[in-house]
């Protein structure tokens, strides 16, 4: 198993050799991205020609409003629990809350929640229940988001390990994967540290990511090309199977997983195989119920993934473009542009976030990306 500092080492040289090839600029990632001397918030907006198949009725395009936020900390995470709250986290401990997220740059406000802690994922399955995760163990939580600082309590729940995402499909169960293998769970996420459960599954490799439909389907994805998956994810190591679903690399790194239904999930991977987008409309069915797809977004690498449905999915690239499809196992082909125009620069991680079909949102770096209609209209 490769180091984490290796392996990121070795995915953002893959990226660079992609961005490249692709005539996109590169820049840094994580703490480093896109630090400028003077930062003044904008807002873009880009409406891309819409887009037709045999199999779907044309839609007006779609309209998608660029924030370029004033801190200088890169987004890592975003969640939405409805149109008027969304939660983002930073690589510097702090979440950037918004009660009006397509109101443009000023109406998304920094709140420090965790000192110099980088925050990795963040999930909020409802307005009085957010839970974010950093890289020292900890879980901050929050019964009031918008509360301020003092409306967020840290507690340590998985020693001094690097937790990289947390899924929570309810208020009553939270899911989260490490550096070195473990998952993490609780059936009570604002309980308290005792509250939270902390199994390997993975021996010492990183669990990149994790995504639960609900609280009898959690998918995770590691740093070696394996997903691993459970029907009660609080039942131990023993209740997690793997497949290795990326080989004959076994080295692909997952940037994303996302679950919306028991029937579809997907997840995106970058490595020496390539930047596979992998799919399956049957999770728990073996390795074989996993279809890898290349040349999506360009074979750009995917940082994020959200949907709002079995029928609408979006991901995020590492310049914080989105692209969307109604059939995201309809193979490359089905995957459209969506995006483009994120503030110069590439980043490692990303988040996304889709409340409904009134609002999508994607961060990463400084930039927010929101839609009121991604599906377009009729």
């Amino acid at each position: 198993m490769n180091g984490p500092w290796e392996r990121r080492a070795k995915v953002a040289s893959l990226i660079v050799l992609t961005l490249v090839a692709t005539s996109c600029s590169s820049g840094p990632a994580n703490k480093a991205s896109v630090r400028p001397t003077s930062p003044v918030p904008r807002t873009t907006r880009t409406t891309l020609a819409p887009t037709t198949t045999a199999t779907t009725i044309p839609r007006k395009p779609a309209v998608w409003e660029l924030a370029t936020l004033s801190s200088p900390n890169g987004l890592t995470a975003v969640a939405c629990p409805t149109a008027r709250l969304c939660v983002a986290v930073d690589n510097d401990g702090h979440a950037v809350i918004s009660k009006n997220p397509i109101g443009g740059a000023t109406a998304w406000k920094v709140v420090d929640i965790d000192g110099t802690n980088a925050i990795n994922g963040v999930a909020c399955p409802s307005t009085k229940l957010c839970v974010a995760v950093d890289d020292d163990g900890g879980v901050v939580i929050a019964t009031k988001p918008t509360g301020g600082a003092s409306k967020w309590e840290r507690a340590d729940v998985d020693g001094n390990q690097y937790i990289y995402g947390v899924s929570c499909p309810t208020v009553t169960f939270c899911a989260a994967g490490d550096l070195n293998g473990n998952v993490v769970t609780s059936s009570d996420p604002s309980g308290g540290a005792s509250k939270w459960k902390v199994a390997n599954i993975d021996g010492a490799n990183t669990i990149d990511s994790i995504s639960c439909s609900n609280s009898a389907l959690c998918v995770a994805a590691d740093g070696n090309g394996a997903i691993f998956v459970s029907t009660h994810p609080n039942g131990g190591a023993a209740a997690w199977k793997r497949y290795l679903v990326d080989p004959p690399a076994a080295d692909d790194s997952f940037s994303a997983v996302v679950c919306p239904t028991i029937r579809l999930c997907l997840a995106a991977a970058s490595g020496s195989a390539g930047n596979i987008l992998f799919s399956s409309t049957d999770p728990t069915g073996g390795a074989h119920a996993w279809k890898g797809t290349r040349g999506v977004d360009q074979s750009l690498p995917l940082v994020a993934l959200a949907c709002l449905s079995e029928t609408y999915c979006l991901a995020e690239d590492v310049a914080t473009d989105v692209v969307s499809a109604t059939n995201p196992t309809g193979g490359a082909s089905a995957w459209t542009t969506s995006f483009t125009g994120g503030e110069g620069g590439n980043h490692l991680r990303g988040g996304a976030s889709c409340q409904s079909a009134m609002l999508c949102v994607a961060v990463g770096a400084r930039n927010v990306v929101t839609s009121t209609d991604p599906l377009g209209a009729p």
